[in-house]
């Protein structure tokens, strides 16, 4: 009896545990189950994800240009149209190019692109025939009228034509600048335009280029300043003019903000050759008299609007200019300027200016 007993509590033991053995097997083929489909949804869904990345529209941007090099290959272009604003991200662009097999297809040259293209079509945009553009480098300080010359140079324009769009008051409107022309706002740079570009669309292409160069950061950097787009453009196109090496550009800016802030005439020469319509290396008493709104040496604070086209390197010495207690400078004739604390220390500058070309000439 306690035999029986003891082999039946046994058996009734073992069969607890085949059962918990079979019920954990079941578990884990239905979890195993469950993570095999978890991933194929996955592997569905990653393709599909892509396809559905790859067809939305990138920026609500208008349709410009952009150049290509030689030997750009998909990662550099990628990052271009990333910095441009025609595409999200350049890992996704590269990746497209890849899996199209299109990266040995992609030529140098100037195409059209649409602003609010997808990342697939941008690409296929790249393997059209490249349009036949002409090159037009503008350098940093021109006015609109020597930019207009630059461009009919260059056979890209027709200067009057140029100058009336620069004028054009729908245009401007159109192109978010509060302010009677164009001036200060054509950005410098090196332009592949269509020959077949009209003088609207130009103006509109170096405009534009303003508006991307000058981002929303240094928007908010002129709010701490307490300078609004126009004076700050106006006074780094003054810069611009004034600063023949670039590394005393913030040190000029330095100087004519503080001149400013008490209420100091700026007394720039630029200003005056401006208002004169010329380009003098040396101006007369009679020239520092002429009636002008231009002329700083007649009228305080900043003049009515730009006198030149500044770059990148002048707008930022205007919106982080160097802290300095300079008030005058001087320019040697090399290029750099003497700059001076007092009208004193300025005087012995310019004697000291003068007997150096002196002894040049002699």
């Amino acid at each position: 009896m306690d035999g029986c007993e003891a082999r039946h509590t046994r058996i009734t033991f073992l069969g607890k545990a085949d059962s918990m053995s079979t019920k954990a097997k079941s578990a884990y083929w239905f979890r195993a189950l469950l993570l095999v489909a978890a991933i194929a949804l996955v592997g569905a869904a990653l393709p599909l994800g892509a396809l559905w990345y790859l067809n939305q529209p990138t920026y609500e941007y208008p349709a410009r240009q952009i150049h290509i090099p030689q030997g750009a290959n998909a990662r550099w272009i990628g990052q271009l149209l990333e910095r441009e604003n025609l595409i999200h991200n350049a890992h996704v662009f590269v990746w497209t190019v890849r899996l199209k097999g299109l990266g040995h297809q992609l030529k140098a040259g100037t195409y059209q692109l649409d602003g609010n293209g997808t990342t697939v079509a941008i690409a296929q945009s790249l393997l059209k025939a490249p349009i036949q553009t002409q090159p037009a480098t503008i350098p940093e300080g021109l006015n609109r009228h020597q930019i207009a010359a630059h461009l009919q140079a260059a056979g890209v324009a027709d200067s009057a034509r140029f100058i009336a769009a620069t004028e054009d008051p729908h245009l401007i409107r159109q192109l978010g600048v509060v302010a009677p022309s164009l001036e200060g706002y054509l950005f410098p740079e090196t332009y592949f335009f269509d020959l077949n570009t009209d003088e609207h669309t130009i103006a509109s292409l170096m405009v534009d280029q303003f508006h991307r160069v000058f981002a929303d950061s240094l928007h908010q950097r002129l709010k701490e300043i307490g300078l609004s787009l126009h004076e700050a453009v106006t006074l780094a196109s003054i810069v611009e003019r004034e600063a023949v090496a670039v590394e005393e550009q913030p040190i000029i800016s330095g100087v004519f903000q503080r001149r400013l802030k008490l209420n100091r005439r700026l007394e720039s020469c630029a200003t005056v050759n401006y208002a004169l319509g010329t380009n003098k290396k040396r101006l007369t008493y009679a020239d520092l008299e002429v009636d002008s709104p231009f002329n700083t040496y007649r009228y305080q604070g900043l003049p009515p609007g730009p006198i030149s086209n500044p770059g990148r390197t002048a707008l930022l010495s205007v919106l982080y200019p160097a802290e300095t207690e300079y008030l005058y400078f001087v320019a040697r004739g090399d290029g750099t300027h003497i700059f001076s604390r007092t009208n004193r220390e300025h005087e012995r500058a310019k004697r000291q200016v003068k007997l150096a070309q002196r002894m040049q000439t002699n």
